[in-house]
């Protein structure tokens, strides 16, 4: 139900034609349903309608807009969504006594509606027939006291023997008790209020939320504008996550059942245990100086985040291109030891083998293959013929597509990739939002954090990006991991600090958790070793490899909201992008 009056509201902005005069508010009303922020507008929808009244002459066109905007929003107004005999409100805003004694004490005295009057768009009386009569008071009874603005928007009242039996009770009425016109009046205005905003809203939720200010314990002592700032700020809330923390904490205790322990495995069975996990409502953010492999390390995370936990990501980026993206993703997937369990294909395929397309055949004497036993594509033969050829001739070629083919049929847990090089913050923001909204994604990943363009070498700014995406992360229940850079610089990788990143210092008090990462140098090695525990009596030195893409990673846990913060080891192998977690690292004694 909620959904339908939603859309409603959509389909009623979509009535309003887009002008150079009212692009800007239109726009601002998109955002505000997108943030649930329904009072606001619907709100510059009445603005705007209102506006578009004022003008002199219309169009035929213009005319029949104002009518079906008018239309559409009786329709949200009064959707029948609560039986008709319990009325449009709920029993708690209902209240037909109230609006009697004030009909009545008008009908006693019409003097008094020169003071004591509602506009047309405060007035929300429930009972039709006393809405008749205020509106015979206006033009009738009280005509002669009646300022013209209160008159406004209202037409004639029907007067009938009935209409006229009832203003008889009416006055008898409000003649029973010494009742004070301005405390009636202020009650009932204070009830319309909150009537008008409960048929605005169209999600249960927050209507719930408005009927309930009608509880407050200081209800009685509030203003008619302290009463509409309530509604307001139970609309603002409602987005974000409230709650009494100090009930149910036995049940939160022993069902343990919360984002605090149910975080998602990550890839590193150490970085699980010391930040309990991916756990949404946190920033995470992995810092690395240039060019050593933060790309690559996103994408093994998104990649595990995705196809292990079959979780929906998004990968926004402004280092890689999405072809550079789509290699190292086939790279990731092809030797995971992880996602291979799940595809089943047991191959190791280099980055470089696959971007020239090298596959060994099952037989290499019956074909032609180079130094390194690749299948060589004849002169003449074009790449569909190639590719026909590889399917009979090469196991590993019809595993790697065997592979792609499984990737590809990953729908429920699909990568989703942007590229934004240059962008603001609020793009930023509404890239995230449209992602979450349109696809329901919760995992983002940022490769690389920087300020937006309007403040491009200004690093503290990067503490308000940052911001943003803390307050997405906690507001809408998402995990964001962004990459940062690191300076380069000549502290050693096991003695990095805060003080080594390239930007603004303060980014750290938004995170929930940092780590610094640089690769140890091939030449140091020796002068390392680690441990599998973070108190162990047995270490392991880093063994040396010939081939030069076989790299060692110290990681500094600089900042961890959840705990310990250790400093690991890991090797990446750059050819198959497969990062291990080695364990503790530390200098060997005497270094």
């Amino acid at each position: 139900m909620e959904e339908n009056k939603v859309d409603k509201i959509f389909k009623l902005l979509d009535t309003i034609p887009v002008t150079p005069d009212n692009e800007e508010i239109i726009y601002e009303i998109r955002e505000d349903l997108a943030n649930k922020n329904y009072i606001a507008a619907v709100g510059k929808i009445e603005q705007l309608s209102k506006n578009k009244a004022k003008k002199q002459s219309k169009t035929k066109e213009d005319m029949n807009t104002d009518i079906q905007i008018e239309k559409n929003k009786r329709n949200i107004k009064y959707e029948d969504n609560i039986e008709e005999e319990k009325g449009i409100y709920p029993k708690k805003l209902s209240d037909k006594k109230i609006e009697r004694i004030y009909i009545g004490l008008l009908l006693n005295d019409p003097k008094l509606i020169v003071k004591y009057y509602f506009l047309y768009e405060e007035c929300q009386f429930e009972d039709d027939e006393i809405l008749n009569i205020y509106k015979s008071i206006l033009f009738t009874e009280g005509g002669p006291y009646t300022p013209e603005k209160a008159k406004s928007g209202f037409n004639f009242a029907k007067d009938t023997e009935k209409s006229y039996r009832l203003k008889s009770e009416l006055k008898k009425e409000a003649k029973e008790e010494n009742y004070n016109m301005e405390k009636i009046y202020i009650n009932l205005k204070k009830l319309f209020v909150l009537r008008k905003n409960y048929l605005a809203i169209p999600i249960k939720e927050i209507q719930d939320k408005v009927v309930e200010i009608r509880d407050y314990i200081l209800y009685d002592k509030m203003t008619v504008e302290e009463v509409a700032n309530a509604v307001v700020q139970v609309n603002d809330t409602e987005k974000f996550k409230r709650a009494v923390i100090s009930k149910d904490l036995t049940d939160f205790l022993q069902m343990g059942d919360n984002n605090l322990t149910n975080g998602l495995p990550l890839p590193f069975p150490i970085l699980t245990s010391v930040f309990k996990g991916i756990r949404k409502g946190e920033t995470m953010a992995f810092s690395m100086p240039s060019n050593s492999g933060k790309s690559r390390f996103t994408i093994d995370i998104a990649a595990h985040t995705a196809l292990v936990h079959k979780k929906k990501v998004l990968i926004i980026s402004n280092e890689m291109s999405e072809e550079k993206m789509r290699l190292c993703l086939i790279t990731t997937i092809i030797n995971n030891p992880a996602i291979q369990e799940l595809h089943g294909q047991k191959i190791s395929k280099t980055e470089g083998e696959l971007l020239e397309f090298k596959f060994r055949p099952d037989n290499p004497k019956e074909v032609k293959v180079d130094e390194n036993g690749f299948v060589i594509k004849e002169k003449e033969e074009t790449q569909k013929q190639f590719v026909k050829r590889l399917y009979e001739i090469s196991t590993e070629f019809k595993q790697t597509i065997a592979i792609t083919d499984w990737a590809n049929e990953q729908i429920a847990n699909s990568i989703y990739f942007i590229n934004i090089t240059d962008h603001t913050n609020d793009e930023l923001k509404k890239v995230i939002m449209n992602y979450y909204y349109k696809e329901q994604i919760e995992y983002v990943f940022y490769d690389t954090l920087k300020t937006d363009t309007a403040n491009i070498g200004i690093g503290e700014e990067l503490k308000k990006t940052a911001t943003i995406l803390s307050n997405l992360a906690q507001n809408f229940g998402m995990y964001i991991c962004s990459t940062l850079q690191l300076a380069e610089s000549n502290t050693l990788p096991v003695n990095l600090n805060v003080n080594d990143l390239a930007v603004s210092r303060t980014v750290k008090e938004v995170l929930d958790t940092l780590c610094l990462i640089k690769q140890i140098n091939r030449d140091t090695l020796k002068d390392y070793e680690y441990s599998l525990k973070e108190v162990d009596t047995k270490f392991y030195d880093l063994k040396k490899y010939d081939d030069p893409d076989v790299r060692y990673y110290a990681c500094v846990v600089d900042k961890n909201r959840a705990g310990a913060k250790p400093t690991l080891v890991f090797r990446l192998n750059l050819a198959y992008n497969v990062w291990e977690e080695l364990g503790y690292l530390r200098l060997k004694q005497g270094k």
